[in-house]
């Protein structure tokens, strides 16, 4: 049976996510072919799953498992019942809003729905701005319409309330899972705070005030590993153009990230080495995710 194509967009006034292409009976055909030959290859790279917990990281052949998964954003019913899903706008400011690609269908072995999801950036929107072209019969031809690349692998499969998945950094964002992930223990946090990175004066006066918030976002640091991979002087620039009072130190040739111990202070650092903050691409503002709230202009 031929597949829908359906985006995961940003949170609707009506609180409904899902939008839906309609596309042409060829297109749909192509679509099948090639998302279900990714579902394989997604699949055959399994050779153990490993329980979700927020801290492992998973090696090649490796997927996260997250059972018992709240499917909040009705993907399931949008592929049961793809008509009663809204189509997309096909204009730049709702194509800015995806937040994901996604199809499915029912497994007729289990009667479980299969959902499968691919992550979605705006480097995939062809935009009409501008002059976009593609070569076809030898030759280039104006693009007239807004368009979507689609990514050549699956981030995630739901199939029932098992969701699956190989990057979390990823999978936060097309989906909140903080539910789904344990708090940092008192050993978590010294471990982080004995980070080449980053410099704490007073561990047990940290380990005091970190409350479930706190916990929480430290977990999701070291997930991430940003700290690893970013260089100082990055984090840093970034800092710097959103206003954060990042204060460093340096010890033996390293520049290390001071961690306050004022909660206020901290949540801030924390906030920020999480990504919370990001630029509005049509405004140049700053915000805070979530919340949405302006910090600076």
């Amino acid at each position: 049976m031929p597949l829908n194509l359906f985006a995961i967009t940003s949170d609707s006034d009506n609180g409904n996510r899902a939008a839906r292409f309609k596309l042409s009976e060829q297109v749909q055909d192509e679509l099948t072919i090639y998302l279900k030959n990714q579902e394989q290859q997604f699949n055959d790279s399994i050779e153990n799953e490993i329980k979700f917990d927020g801290k492992y990281k998973p090696d090649p052949g490796e997927v996260l498992i997250i059972d018992h998964y709240n499917d909040v954003d009705n993907l399931g019913q949008a592929i049961r019942n793809p008509l009663g899903i809204e189509e997309i706008d096909p204009s730049n400011k709702a194509f800015q809003s995806i937040k994901a690609l996604f199809t499915g269908y029912v497994d007729d072995t289990d009667n479980n729905i299969v959902v499968l999801i691919q992550n979605f950036d705006k480097r995939k929107i062809i935009s009409t701005d501008g002059l976009s072209i593609f070569h076809s019969a030898n030759i280039y031809k104006k693009i007239d319409g807004i368009g979507v690349t689609l990514d050549t692998k699956l981030s995630a499969i739901l199939k029932g309330k098992t969701l699956k998945f190989h990057s979390f950094h990823t999978l936060r964002q097309i989906f909140d899972v903080s539910n789904y992930y344990r708090e940092a223990t008192d050993q978590d946090i010294g471990d982080f705070a004995s980070q080449s990175t980053i410099k704490v004066d007073n561990l047990p006066e940290l380990i005091r005030i970190s409350d479930s918030w706190i916990r929480k976002k430290i977990s999701l640091i070291q997930q991430s590993r940003i700290l690893e991979t970013v260089p100082m002087s990055r984090i840093k620039a970034i800092a710097g153009q959103f206003g954060i009072p990042l204060r460093t130190a340096t010890e033996q040739g390293n520049e290390l990230i001071m961690l306050p111990t004022k909660k206020a202070d901290l949540k801030t650092i924390l906030r920020f080495l999480d990504e919370d903050y990001f630029t509005s691409s049509i405004s140049k503002t700053h915000y805070l995710t979530n919340s949405k709230r302006i910090i600076r202009e």
